[in-house]
């Protein structure tokens, strides 16, 4: 029986066993050129996450089959689930007014532009590094229950949109509008220095995709 060959790309595969650090960093510009986020701060205790990439894919015919296909990407649906959102969390999340130790919610709170970052655990210790660019939360609903013979701790769920940011960035001599970085640091290589120093620093800032420096009489990739 013929070997199965391995992805060159891949060095090991561990499984996901945890998820913590959900962080939220105010968009400050989002724009054709310029691309900024305010530090990152701690949004709440994670639980769970899903995440869903949405593409749109058209297709071509031609001689009664199908000739190409076209795909675009349209959005990313992030669902967190959190222990609880503090007063201050939705502030941070809406145009809602939290002062003097009021949550003052109004007809005109909309979510504000935000990024989202985490990181998930894997099975050999290391971790799987997200950051999502440009999104939006929708107004969680809230659960209040009357407590019974065992109490029940409640928990939120929270579900962001998020999109691709308008700055055009050139990658690998192509131009690309970014919406997530992600970084496995179960497969990063000794030569991958950009996103070993990415990851080292990844809740202190939004993090950006960074080409490693050529050596000397170094071409191509």
């Amino acid at each position: 029986m013929a070997t199965v060959k391995e992805n060159k790309e891949t060095i090991t595969r561990s499984r996901l066993v945890g998820l913590k650090d959900i962080c939220i960093a105010a968009v400050t510009t989002n724009d054709e050129d310029v691309y900024a986020a305010d530090v990152p701060v701690r949004l709440a205790k994670a639980i769970a996450a899903t995440v869903k990439d949405t593409f749109s894919v058209e297709y071509t015919y031609s001689d009664d089959e199908v000739e190409d296909t076209v795909e675009t990407y349209e959005k990313t649906e992030i669902e967190l689930e959190v222990n609880r959102l503090t007063p201050g969390d939705y502030a941070l999340l809406f145009d809602t007014l939290y002062k003097y130790g009021f949550l003052a919610k109004a007809e005109g709170d909309k979510a504000k532009e935000v990024a989202l970052g985490f990181r998930a655990k894997q099975g050999n210790g290391k971790y799987e590094f997200s950051w999502y660019y440009c999104g939006k939360a929708e107004h969680p609903d809230v659960t209040y229950e009357t407590v019974k013979d065992k109490k029940t701790a409640q928990t939120i769920k929270i579900t962001f949109t998020f999109y691709a940011r308008k700055k055009e960035d050139t990658i690998e001599g192509e131009k690309k509008k970014l919406y997530a970085l992600i970084v496995d640091e179960s497969n990063l290589l000794e030569e991958h220095t950009t996103a070993k120093e990415a990851i080292a620093a990844w809740f202190s800032e939004v993090q950006e995709y960074k080409e490693v420096p050529k050596a000397a009489g170094e071409t191509g990739r």
